[in-house]
């Protein structure tokens, strides 16, 4: 995907083109038809060994800051870069990290023996950039910061280790644990039944870049559970969730329906959990609401006098009118009659959206659920009934947003 950023300079042209470097990195654009190669091409030079370093020096164990500005070099993708020169003994294994909040960093390695430009987008702790290698010769070697995307500017941190660091405790996209227990709350409380109102601020805390973050602490009691929503109509919603006895932070898009978050939190411990609004979206603003409920149970959803027969295929049509039921898919209720022991097959075919099908009724400890196993993108559960009673087969799209015909057919056996 990034192989194409750059395009190759013949060194019968390096001299001149060095001077439009210069110039470039004074603050003065680059022709249009000049872009940094980022590579060693047989027969030509690589602009990143040409671009000035400017006095920026590395050895193992730096740890020094730096900027990307428009007065840096701008390369043909329209993203900045700034060199750096890294000195390093023969055989030496080093790790650089690229770290910054206000773009998405990308790193680039050059030197004697490596063969090839080293780049790196985000296997650091998050978005954050990192390259491992072995120093084959002496250097120098370079190492350039810049960013993923174009335009971007602002403060970043380069760092050289010796050595192989430990695993990321988190991939980009991911909340990073530490930044969560350190949000700060402002008095912000949350409990079952509040309707909380609050504003992500371009000017306020910010993650993954310049996504704006608000947390929320949440009193949770051991054994219980709440649904949790976050609500806009100024932003697409994400919503995260931490706290003590939870395995690993509880993140969600729009399970809520239309670009809104909704999780359900089991509290294995009692004590404060946080609830951290944000934004899809990076430089995203505007008010939100938060919505702390019991979780919605299946076995109460009204059928509103829908029956399933065995024998008989109906028709029905999912609507934006159903309620949402599980992780932002709409859900239609269907009632159904069983008798303990006895063997059931239902199936829900659709050409207009990918199936989706849940079962819950007397017995059945947790909702039966199938995506596609009647085969193109259709639902099927075959089961026995575990007691005798009244269950509702609940009709969904794999999508929170499709809606339209299906046919609904319940058969006995497996």
């Amino acid at each position: 995907m990034f192989e194409n950023r750059f395009r190759p300079l013949q060194t019968a042209a390096a001299g001149s083109m060095f001077a439009m470097i210069v110039a470039s990195c004074a603050g003065q654009p680059a022709p249009d038809n000049f872009a940094a190669p980022a590579g060693r091409p047989q027969g030509g030079v690589s602009v990143l060994e040409l671009l000035d370093t400017g006095g920026r020096q590395l050895t193992v164990g730096s740890v020094e800051m730096g900027t990307l500005s428009d007065a840096d070099y701008r390369s043909a993708d329209e993203s900045f870069l700034e060199a750096w020169s890294l000195q390093a003994a023969a055989g030496t294994r080093v790790t650089v990290d690229l770290i910054a909040t206000d773009f998405d960093p990308y790193v680039y390695v050059i030197g004697p023996g490596l063969g090839e430009t080293l780049r790196d987008d985000d296997s650091g702790n998050g978005c954050e950039a990192r390259l491992t290698f072995t120093v084959l010769e002496p250097g120098p070697y370079r190492v350039i910061a810049s960013t993923l995307g174009a335009d971007r500017m602002g403060s970043y941190r380069l760092s050289v280790s010796e050595g192989v660091p430990a695993a990321p405790t988190h991939n980009c996209g991911d909340f990073d644990p530490e930044f969560l227990s350190s949000l700060p709350t402002d008095g912000r409380r949350l409990d079952l039944g509040s309707v909380a109102n609050g504003r992500l601020s371009a000017g306020g805390v910010t993650m993954d870049g310049n996504k704006p973050v608000e947390a929320w602490l949440l009193r949770g009691r051991a054994g219980e559970s709440v649904m949790v929503r976050l609500e806009s109509d100024a932003f697409d919603a994400k919503m995260y969730i931490g706290g003590p006895g939870l395995d690993e932070i509880l993140s969600d898009d729009d399970g809520g329906g239309d670009l809104n978050s909704q999780l359900t939190v089991h509290f294995a411990e009692d004590g404060d959990y946080i609830v951290v609004a944000s934004a899809l979206s990076e430089g995203s603003s505007g008010a939100y609401t938060i919505r702390v409920e019991e979780p919605m149970d299946l076995n109460t959803i009204s059928t509103d006098g829908r029956f399933a027969v065995f024998g008989d295929a109906v028709g029905g049509f999912l609507s934006e009118e159903d309620p949402i039921v599980i992780d932002g898919r709409r859900g239609q209720a269907w009632e159904l009659e069983g008798n303990v022991g006895q063997s059931v097959t239902v199936e829900l075919t659709s050409d207009d959206f990918d199936s989706y099908l849940y079962i819950v009724g007397p017995g059945l400890n947790e909702p039966l659920s199938d995506d596609d196993s009647a085969g193109e993108l259709n639902s099927r559960i075959s089961f026995s009934f575990p007691e005798t009673g009244i269950y509702r087969i609940i009709v969904s799209a794999l999508t929170s947003s499709s809606t339209g015909a299906f046919e609904l057919r319940v058969r006995r056996g497996m």
